[in-house]
């Protein structure tokens, strides 16, 4: 455990690159979007322009987390537009990426893919730090799901 952590607080210490978000159209009308990467600020605002685009889609996602912001405002756009989401085996979404994943309309998830949850935290000090604020935005935003409250419990515990 204490080795992501490290890894997580490396990834803090220096900028990232964007996400890349594609989209591809399909059959049916439908488009497949693609999610790969760090979540960063500015995202959500590439992600609603090419979702502008769709009227139906199926969303991919495979980042390891990133910006909270970006992660929750991506699912709101999600649900909004009334997208599907899935995460493509031998992938992971976590973090802010796995919140966005809760946004699906309909939501798909591979045996051999990974979703993880974990409370939300900021790094003060080079230490990570619970953040209170950072946590009651995600249950509410969970709420705006309607989510259940043991499953809101269950996400902000981040006990996967």
């Amino acid at each position: 455990m204490r080795y992501i952590v490290a890894g997580l607080l490396f990834l803090c210490a220096f900028p990232l690159s964007a996400a890349e978000i594609t989209r591809q159209p399909l059959e049916n009308d439908t488009d497949l979007t693609s999610v790969t990467g760090v979540l960063n600020d500015g995202d959500e605002i590439v992600f609603r322009n090419l979702a502008a685009a769709s009227s139906k889609a199926l969303v991919f996602l495979n980042s390891e987390g990133g910006d909270l912001k970006a992660g929750i405002e991506i699912g709101r756009a999600i649900r909004l537009r009334g997208f599907a989401t899935a995460t493509p085996p031998g992938t992971l979404c976590a973090s802010a990426c796995a919140l966005t994943w809760l946004a699906g309309s309909q939501r798909f998830l591979q045996p051999e893919s990974n979703i993880g949850f974990h409370a939300a935290y900021r790094v003060v000090d080079g230490k990570a730090s619970e953040s209170g604020v950072a946590n009651a935005l995600v249950g509410a935003y969970l709420n705006q799901l309607g989510l259940s409250e043991t499953a809101i419990a269950y996400v902000d515990l981040g006990t996967t």
